[in-house]
């Protein structure tokens, strides 16, 4: 799954790794990760690979690219305390919509994290606008209501 994002295999190993971390600190009970007893709910692990990523490669300039040692860099103060918040809530994010009906899941999903507009997911898949509106208006209300105080956790540790 890893190597499915374009990267080298030590990034890819790293990914796993740091997956495995992130699913032992912040999952709390196996049934969260598992379909049945001993299958692995295998968009869940995806899911955690993807954020992974996307918060290690996408952060600013949306591509990512290595940098000659050689070459001398301005050093950038890095908060990791606002980073480990920021991905800490995105993991609360993605149990909280877990539990979610299916369809709710699945547009949720297409428009979030594959950066779907709502028009466009109306106009691929003919659902109504109207529909989907409603649908991820309801989505955003619930994680807001849910993740308020991580949420202003998240933006006083951005600030310091």
């Amino acid at each position: 799954m890893a190597k499915s994002f374009g990267v080298t295999n030590d990034e890819a190993n790293e990914l796993v790794q740091q997956m495995y971390i992130r699913i032992d600190k912040y999952v709390e009970s196996k049934n969260k990760i598992l379909y049945k007893e001993d299958e692995v709910n295998t968009f869940y692990v995806y899911v955690t690979l993807r954020n992974l990523y996307l918060s290690r490669f996408h952060k600013i300039t949306g591509s990512h690219f290595v940098i000659d040692p050689d070459v001398d860099a301005p050093h950038i103060d890095h908060n990791m305390e606002a980073e480990e918040r920021f991905n800490a809530l995105v993991d609360k994010i993605d149990l909280i919509t877990s539990d979610w009906y299916w369809y709710d899941k699945k547009l949720w999903d297409v428009y979030f994290y594959w950066s779907k507009s709502m028009r466009s997911i109306a106009k691929e898949t003919r659902i109504s606008l109207s529909s989907i509106f409603n649908t991820l208006t309801n989505g955003k209300a619930k994680v807001k209501s849910e993740l308020k105080e991580e949420y202003e956790e998240y933006k006083r540790s951005r600030e310091d």
